[in-house]
């Protein structure tokens, strides 16, 4: 099903340059915040962040703007021999040894970049699970058409449970990393070159009979999908074998036990609150839900992150459980009765039991639709919501003012999320965070660099 090809790929040049690639990495662009965007800048002047998420300035206009800021800092870098072309074709094997979040536990990931033919949703080859804003995706189709290089990879999902693939990227393993280094937070990172045509042929047979699964990514994956839609308009070149016509993405096994979701949690614009009568709130969502009220000391951070969590945790196959949080610390637990009618709860007529049954769904559909906001038809602006996967970011923000509530859930469970996509459905924005993210810098994709 997967069309997945070896590449020429982009990356820092650390032969010929002193870098410190731990310090050149950045998280996915919607992750990136103001403060985290600053950081980033400042830790080192040739940070990836610069092309994927460069600084507005005041007077940017079409001719001046962080789009062609990027474009041209890129060409620069490629002047400069910092940022050089593979001369062959390769599968980029990526393992990622990291600490796992609130333990002491050690573990590694192990999957591959590489490139893969963009498919239409229809065809059923490759799969989303979320909605998308329109916002992120202009500025993504922006930035692609001006720069002409996939500067992030998306993070792609497949079911091998005969270990297939993982067995060719184990055996490159064998061999001493092209690129081993480890960034700021103490996670490894270990880069391999496959280019032997008989480990690259193994991997491209088996991902032929592979479902891909969108994982991270899915405001790229639709910009990409628009940019290869006005490039065949205006080339008239359908033939599939255009490089408008692939992506770069990073593929991992789904049952690999350090792929993990954790979950995103929300916080509402504060012009959401203007109207709400907390009575009447508490009164619809007390129908459903036990409710029970507690207090939280917002101005100590990670004693209220930490029992807002206590009161969060739920037992597996338990019944859905939120926390509901005002700026003033007055805090709600609801916890779904066991005799809620969901079907009553949510009306909508074409959605199947599984996503109906999801916590995010509940969130979406009831407890903001109808309980916060009380119309169950809203439908919410891509700026109505703060998305964060710290509670104690989500406690700040309610706290500073910068939302009127925040509401904090358990993550989705992965398997179940693949579910959906495979049912062919989408859930709300922002269902799942994968983590670790993957980091943009280790591979590039220039489109004007010969591939497949």
């Amino acid at each position: 099903m997967a069309d997945v090809l070896p590449f020429a790929g982009t990356r820092f040049n650390t032969k010929e340059h002193d870098l410190d690639l731990g310090k050149m990495l950045a998280p996915p662009y919607d992750v990136v915040t103001p403060e985290l965007q600053k950081e980033l800048h400042e830790r080192d002047p040739r940070n990836i962040v610069r092309l994927v998420s460069g600084y507005e300035a005041p007077g940017d206009d079409e001719y001046n703007n962080r789009y062609l800021r990027a474009a041209e800092l890129y060409r620069e870098w490629k002047q400069e021999n910092l940022l050089v072309d593979e001369q062959r074709k390769c599968f980029y094997v990526y393992e990622h040894e990291f600490t796992l979040a609130g333990t002491e536990n050690r573990q590694k990931r192990l999957g591959f970049f590489g490139l893969v033919k963009l498919q239409d949703f229809r065809s059923g080859k490759i799969r989303a699970h979320e909605m998308t804003f329109e916002g992120p995706k202009q500025d993504r189709l922006r930035l692609l058409k001006t720069v002409q290089v996939n500067l992030e990879p998306l993070f792609m999902l497949y079911k091998d449970p005969e270990g297939q693939i993982d067995a060719i990227l184990k055996a490159a393993t064998e061999n001493p990393p092209h690129e081993e280094f480890t960034d700021h937070r103490g996670d490894t990172h270990r880069l391999w070159l496959i280019h032997r045509k008989d480990p690259i042929l193994g991997i491209n047979e088996a991902m032929k009979t592979k479902r891909l699964y969108i994982a991270d990514g899915h405001h790229r994956y639709e910009t990409a999908l628009a940019y290869r839609d006005e490039m065949r308009e205006m080339t008239g070149r359908r033939d599939g074998r255009q490089p408008y016509d692939f992506i770069l993405m990073y593929l991992n096994n789904a049952d690999d036990p350090a792929v993990h979701t954790t979950a995103s949690h929300r916080v509402l614009a504060r012009d959401l609150g203007a109207d709400v009568d907390m009575e009447e709130v508490l009164e619809d969502l007390e129908e459903y839900f036990d409710v029970k009220e507690f207090q939280l000391d917002l101005a100590d951070e990670e004693k209220a992150a930490a029992l807002a969590q206590k009161h969060l945790e739920a037992r597996k196959g338990t019944p859905s459980r939120f926390v509901m949080v005002l700026p003033s610390g007055q805090a709600y637990q609801l916890r779904l009765k066991k005799n809620a009618d969901l079907e009553e709860m949510i009306d909508a007529e074409f959605m199947s039991d599984l996503v109906r049954s999801q916590d995010i769904t509940i969130l979406h559909q009831f407890v903001i639709a109808q309980g916060w906001i009380g119309n169950p038809e809203v439908e919410l602006d891509d700026d109505d919501i703060i998305y964060t996967r710290r509670i104690g970011e989500a406690l700040s923000l309610v706290r500073r003012r910068k939302g009127c509530v925040a509401f904090l859930l358990n993550p989705i469970d992965k398997d179940q999320a693949i579910q959906v996509a495979e049912n062919g459905e989408l859930m709300p924005h922002n269902t799942t965070y994968y983590y670790p993210k993957i980091q943009s810098g280790l591979v590039l994709r220039d489109l004007q660099v010969g591939f497949g």
